[in-house]
């Protein structure tokens, strides 16, 4: 499990970078509201950690049915994606941290949620 997690983190770092970046880009450059550029980065990062974690971290590429897994892991990440969006709201607006920082807190609170989640039922043995 220490491996597993090991490499989970690693992806999770690649999609940290990759949801930061594109939340500053979109929210920053683009001016577009930084709960939608959440929403965006987000489902950008979860794509990407979904093709590297079935691939690498749970060595699960010709295993069940890339659409089955892709469902559960939907699923998991919605849940995930409402944690990290209340967490970011509730840290912008009424504690009034820089969207960046609440992003970077958010992340690591959904962190323990979608790994949890994917290690015990999209991606479980």
């Amino acid at each position: 499990m220490i491996k597993k997690f090991s490499k989970f983190v690693i992806v999770g770092v690649v999609n940290t970078l990759i949801n930061l970046i594109s939340l500053y880009i979109l929210t920053d450059l683009f001016n577009i509201y930084y709960m939608f550029s959440a929403i965006f980065a987000f489902v950008l990062a979860n794509t990407n950690s979904f093709v590297l974690n079935k691939i690498w971290t749970f060595n699960d590429f010709f295993k069940d049915s890339f659409f089955k897994k892709y469902t559960k892991f939907i699923i998991v990440s919605v849940i995930t994606l409402i944690v990290n969006l209340s967490i970011l709201y509730s840290l912008t607006e009424y504690l009034h941290f820089h969207y960046m920082i609440s992003q970077i807190i958010a992340i690591a609170f959904s962190l323990w949620i979608n790994f949890i989640g994917n290690l015990l039922w999209t991606f479980k043995k």
